[in-house]
């Protein structure tokens, strides 16, 4: 009985060992055409190219902008988000990927081309934390 709780305390630590690596890579990314930082709280909301994560939303929810224009997110809420492009966690894009943004940290992309793009927090999107960015010439 000694020896099958062994096993099962070793392989319940393994497996948490797995599963925390197996996180940790999810979230390493290229960070070349995007910027997250810190930022002080005289500075938050001041922009109209601004979107705030706050109370597990985006706000604006949807924001129309020309090409060339940079969006910044800034994160006010005492937990983690990430602003992450696509439609949903199984159709997502490319375009960007904020990584883990913790409270006070800002996400900023720059968008170059026109057309409508969604994105979302991914561990906060079967709460509804999803958005759009509509980019016109």
């Amino acid at each position: 009985m000694k020896r099958n709780k062994k096993i099962f305390i070793s392989a319940t630590f393994c497996l948490a060992v797995i599963i925390l690596f197996s996180l940790a890579a999810c979230t390493a990314q290229d960070q070349s055409s995007n910027t997250t930082e810190q930022v002080s709280s005289d500075t938050k909301g001041s922009d109209p190219n601004q979107i705030i994560c706050k109370n597990n939303r985006f706000s604006p929810d949807s924001l129309t902008i020309k090409v060339g224009t940079t969006i910044t997110w800034i994160n006010e809420d005492n937990y983690m988000h990430t602003v992450t492009s696509g439609a949903s966690p199984s159709d997502r894009t490319d375009l960007f990927d904020s990584g883990n943004l913790n409270k006070g940290e800002t996400f900023s992309y720059t968008f170059d081309e026109a057309g409508t793009i969604d994105y979302f927090c991914i561990p906060h999107y079967s709460l509804g934390m999803i958005g759009k960015i509509i980019v016109t010439e």
